[in-house]
């Protein structure tokens, strides 16, 4: 996984956010066009993500199901 700097939707949460890449990068990524590789490592647009509160249980690896994924509180 690629980390880069969180967006206005993940710095609430979190400083760090995966990098996500756009489509019309895709091809630049692979190695088969021209691109700026760099300049593909930035923050993901802001309400491009879902976001909703789980339970902490999704923080111990011994923990598993799809219950970790419903939406708490």
């Amino acid at each position: 996984m690629i980390v880069t700097a969180a967006n206005e939707d993940m710095a609430p949460i979190h400083d760090r956010m995966p990098v996500i890449l756009e489509e019309r990068h895709r091809a630049a990524w692979l190695g088969e066009e021209e691109g700026d590789l760099g300049a593909m490592l930035a923050p993901g647009a802001a309400g491009l993500l879902r976001l909703w509160p789980v339970s902490a249980r999704v923080n111990g690896p011994a923990n598993n199901g799809p219950e970790l994924l419903a939406a708490i509180g």
